[in-house]
């Protein structure tokens, strides 16, 4: 019995399946490579965990001279070392993780995409970083000292060192996060969600969602602290409207 002559269709299904395996090696290999970088990153602030919490508790030093952190369990400086290892290194490792994200999807983008691409991911790292800086540098010791000296002639203030590292990291967090607002509206302009002026006509509804924002980004009931990162706020977001106007793309209608 003759054999049957293989069909075009096979040729392009093996060709199309080889082409997903090497897509799925490179994947593997570049999450690798981001894994080797996050542990490394981790071993150099687990060496250095002391310098990094001594960063660490500055802003509530700058308010309270003496400042100390207390202990309430047995695990919990060693869980105070891991999370400064975890966010230490994920931080020093950001770099080679944006690199190897740029070169996995960089070849499936557009050439007009492919522009835009790397300074939108650097403008993104831009502003998370001067996010967490606000934060570190101004947020931190505003919140730190309306905290630490209310009601302190009646309540003893004791810290736990869980419970602060909590507080620090989850500001940075959420400052870096909130900084990133100019980059999400030139997202929206680009992706042609919304036309500019639609964006500036919002800025009554803006300014009423800055402020909630600003209460996650301040945990403190005070409201001049919660103005001072509001207003910063919402000048990043006019920035935004200015952002979405050069990226704008208007859909295309199916």
């Amino acid at each position: 019995m003759a054999l049957a002559e293989a069909s075009p269709n096979d040729s392009v299904t093996r060709s199309g399946e080889m082409t997903l395996l090497e897509h799925l090696l490179e994947l593997r290999n570049r999450v690798i490579v981001v894994a080797v970088a996050v542990v490394i990153g981790c071993m150099v602030c687990f060496l250095f965990w002391q310098t990094i919490l001594g960063w660490l508790l500055a802003p509530a030093r700058q308010k309270l001279p003496g400042f100390v952190l207390s202990s309430f369990s047995p695990v919990d400086r060693i869980g105070v070392i891991f999370k400064i290892g975890m966010y230490g290194g994920l931080a020093l490792a950001s770099p080679i993780i944006i690199y190897e994200l740029l070169a996995y999807i960089v070849p499936g983008l557009t050439k007009r995409e492919r522009r835009l691409l790397f300074p939108a991911l650097g403008g993104s790292l831009f502003f998370l970083v001067t996010g967490m800086a606000f934060a570190y540098w101004i947020v931190l010791p505003l919140s730190l000292g309306f905290l630490m000296n209310f009601g302190k002639n009646n309540i003893q203030h004791v810290t736990g060192a869980k419970e602060y590292i909590n507080f620090v990291t989850r500001t940075l967090f959420w400052s870096g996060i909130a900084f990133e607002l100019p980059m999400l509206m030139a997202l929206i302009g680009w992706l042609g969600l919304a036309r500019p002026k639609q964006l500036l006509g919002f800025w009554r509804y803006a300014i009423v969602l800055i402020f909630v924002l600003a209460c996650f980004v301040v945990p403190t009931p005070d409201p001049v602290d919660q103005t001072i990162v509001a207003i910063p706020l919402l000048s990043l977001y006019f920035l935004g409207v200015l952002f979405a106007k050069f990226t704008y793309k208007p859909r295309l209608s199916s």
